[in-house]
């Protein structure tokens, strides 16, 4: 084999090495990608499910009781025979409910602003940031990811607006700690996080894994 030959035969195995090595860091960034995407939508979808629950309980439920009646809708409703909670505890209930039967979801309603009669809320930068943001602006939803070894992490903030029927509570109540609200102001946050390994979207790329072991035995 002449010099020239050699050359071009060195420099053509060196260039099927970079990309075999090259293959795998490829696959790694679908992995990444995939598994952002796919928590993303299922952020935005848990998202519009339980503020749908949150509607309906307050339209269809608080709304019709009656007031002349036994039952009331309380935030104390544990202490009062027949009562069922107002619409931000159910909310508070319901993350406890989330995170009880659920490891890789939490969902978290929370307030700078709690009662007096309930304990302060943990809020962590990312939360504090997007609460400024939606008081600033409440039309919108705030997103953020984040990784943590191999694991993937999304969140999803959206604002708990200050309806007529929250405005006249708050306001009323002895307990709350601000009673100027408006109607449209942002009450707090409503947070979902969905966390999951990338090892679960491993088996997606199968065939490329093969190709990959392959391509590397020859």
């Amino acid at each position: 084999m002449n010099p020239q030959t050699r050359s071009h035969t060195a420099l053509l195995a060196a260039l099927v090495a970079v990309l075999l090595v090259g293959l795998p860091f490829a696959t790694w960034l679908d992995l990444r990608s995939l598994s952002e995407n796919s928590l993303t939508r299922q952020v935005d979808d848990l998202d519009s499910v339980i503020t749908g629950v949150r509607d309906f309980y307050s339209r269809d439920v608080v709304k019709r009781l009656n007031p002349a009646g036994v039952t009331i809708a309380s935030d104390k409703y544990k202490d009062i025979h027949g009562a069922i909670p107002i619409p931000a505890t159910f909310s508070l209930a319901l993350g406890h409910v989330v995170s009880e039967h659920q490891n890789a979801i939490e969902y978290r309603f929370v307030s700078d602003l709690p009662f007096r009669h309930r304990p302060a809320h943990r809020l962590d930068a990312f939360e504090h940031e997007a609460l400024a943001s939606l008081r600033a602006n409440p039309n919108q939803q705030i997103r953020n990811v984040s990784w943590s070894g191999l694991n993937n992490r999304v969140r999803l903030v959206a604002p708990i607006i200050m309806e007529a029927s929250c405005v006249a509570c708050h306001n009323s109540d002895p307990d709350s700690p601000k009673r100027d609200w408006k109607v449209g102001d942002v009450r707090g946050i409503q947070e979902l996080s969905i966390t999951a390994p990338v090892a679960h979207n491993v088996l997606s790329f199968k065939y490329l894994l093969l190709y990959f072991l392959f391509a590397s035995a020859l």
